[in-house]
């Protein structure tokens, strides 16, 4: 009897060989073979799971941000203190997502790039930032909505100041994914969630 192929594990074995080809190529360079020779896998097996290395990449950047969901869930779920959630959440999103993450976010940022260069709409649809970006807002205005209905938080923009709190993750971020020697993702966390609180907290 032929041996069964588990097709949802033989998958995310190529989703894990994609994301170290595309972080040591780059996306543009990298090829269909380049995945499955990493993969273990002939180039004519790797099209019957996928057709494009777009399609690979939609897929293993669907992977890594449903788990960063889940993360997120539960750090924030954890304690019903919005002070805590806050913590929670930039623990999550500034540290355990690029230290476990690091390559995937270049290889996201290089991707998002060569769409806007190439004008490829599929490419920038893979990404969609617009709706990365509104739904983290959305959740950190919760957060903040939700101290001030407790008298935790000063009565505040909840909305400016979800956009002004993404932006300086965002700026942080960017700067180690170009060279991790220049900023301490960790101690900027700690100030930037001080100053934050400092700012809005109720005395």
């Amino acid at each position: 009897m032929p041996k069964k192929v588990d097709k949802k594990a033989k998958k995310l074995e190529i989703l894990h060989a994609a994301a170290k080809v595309f972080a040591e190529k780059g996306v543009v360079k990298t090829k269909m073979v380049d995945i499955a020779t990493e993969a273990g896998i002939g180039k004519g097996t790797i099209y019957e799971y996928y057709r494009s290395k777009e399609e690979i990449f939609a897929d293993t950047f669907r992977l890594i941000f449903d788990n960063m969901e889940q993360q997120l869930a539960e750090a924030i779920g954890k304690t019903d203190d919005p002070l805590e959630k806050l913590k929670n959440l930039i623990q999550v999103t500034a540290i355990e997502f690029l230290e476990h993450s690091g390559d995937l976010a270049r290889i996201m940022m290089d991707f998002w790039a060569e769409g806007v260069r190439s004008k490829n709409d599929e490419l920038l649809n893979i990404i969609n930032l617009e709706l990365v970006y509104s739904e983290y807002k959305l959740l950190i205005a919760d957060i903040l909505h939700d101290g001030i209905k407790t008298g935790v938080f000063k009565n505040v923009d909840v909305h400016s100041l979800a956009a002004i709190l993404v932006g300086a993750l965002d700026g942080a971020m960017l700067q180690w994914i170009i060279n991790k020697d220049t900023i301490d993702l960790k101690k900027v966390s700690e100030v930037l969630l001080d100053t934050l609180l400092n700012g809005i907290k109720v005395k």
